[in-house]
This record gives structure tokens, sequence and C-alpha cells, in this order.
């Protein structure tokens, strides 16, 4: 069967691995999908802003 995840280690702070960790035990979920959530917001912010080429055109 395959793989329908992509496994990679991430360097972080310990604070900032804390503050997440404590995060994800308030929403009751693991560490692992508080972060995949967060990225996913990110990247769908980023799609939805113009890219800088875009805004060049519009000016």
């Amino acid at each position: 069967m395959p793989e329908t995840v992509v496994h990679f280690q991430i360097r972080m702070p310990p604070a900032l691995h804390e503050q997440l960790a404590s995060w994800a035990k308030e929403d009751k979920a693991s560490l692992n999908a508080l972060i995949v959530g967060l990225l996913e917001k990110a990247v769908e912010q980023h799609e939805a802003k113009p890219s800088q080429k875009e805004k060049s055109l519009s000016s």
C-alpha cells in the first residue's frame, strides 16, 4: 500500500516546541496535527495574496 504522507524532521527552538505542545494539549490534538493545520492555513493565506508580479502589473 503506498504511503500517504511524507515524513521529515524539523528543527525548532525548545521554547517554541513547548508552546506548540501546550497549544496542542489545550486543543486535545497531537502536536503533528496542530503543526500540519497551521502550515495548511499559512499556505492558504500565501496563495490568496497577490504575487509581487501581480502587484506591479496592477500599479
